[in-house]
């Protein structure tokens, strides 16, 4: 059970924070695009700073919602054992 509670803490947080991070769907489908492009490529085309912020800007959102859900979890955990 503290497990669910977990998940769905994280994943509430992920809905909330969505919108701040990425402002509609198309900013996060262009976050997605540049998590999945090798920094490389980004170089070349002279995309490389868009694609290291786009890069933070996904990472800080999982984390974000990933520290929460363990938080919980860890919590409740040791709240009710």
């Amino acid at each position: 059970m503290p497990e669910a509670i977990g998940i769905i803490a994280g994943i509430a947080v992920l809905i909330l924070f969505f919108k701040p991070f990425f402002g509609d769907a198309s900013g996060f489908w262009e976050c997605v695009r540049f998590w999945f492009t090798p920094d490389v490529f980004s170089l070349f085309r002279g995309e490389w700073g868009a694609d290291m912020l786009a890069e933070i800007k996904m990472g800080l959102w999982l984390g974000c919602g990933g520290a929460v859900g363990y938080a919980v979890y860890t919590g409740v955990t040791k709240l009710f054992g």
